[in-house]
């Protein structure tokens, strides 16, 4: 009975891995222009990538390589109800949007809007990759 007992946990463990390995991608599809860290980045297909040690995470432009950002990420809540890839925007009142964070799967940016903005700010939220 130990044996196969081994195994299941085996077999657990290997599932958990490969259902991480497929979280270290995802495209997304940014419907407006923003900014992060004074760099302006054109709305369209976004990859939200994390390195083979998932410390870090890069965001590229789908199709333009040049148009690419990278963070140290630290981790993060992931639950079994929550989307796969989080993207969290400032939209102020000119109508710009200024990145604020990225969380893929269980690993997040820290904030990275940190400039006063008005209090008339909002938050926008992208979501995908289920």
């Amino acid at each position: 009975m130990r044996p196969m007992t081994r195994m299941f946990i085996f077999a657990a463990a290997l599932a958990s891995s490969s259902a991480a390995f497929a979280l270290t991608k995802v495209t997304v599809n940014v419907p407006f222009n923003f900014e992060s860290h004074g760099k302006t980045y054109q709305a369209g297909r976004y990859d939200v990538r994390l390195d083979t040690n998932q410390g870090v995470m890069t965001l590229t432009n789908h199709y333009d390589a040049k148009q690419s950002v990278m963070w140290a990420v630290s981790p993060a809540e992931f639950g079994p109800d929550a989307p796969v890839l989080s993207m969290k925007f400032d939209d102020a009142e000119d109508g710009s949007h200024a990145l604020r964070s990225i969380r893929l799967a269980t690993r997040t940016t820290p904030v990275l809007d940190v400039r006063e903005r008005h209090a008339a700010q909002r938050e926008v939220s992208i979501t995908g990759g289920r």
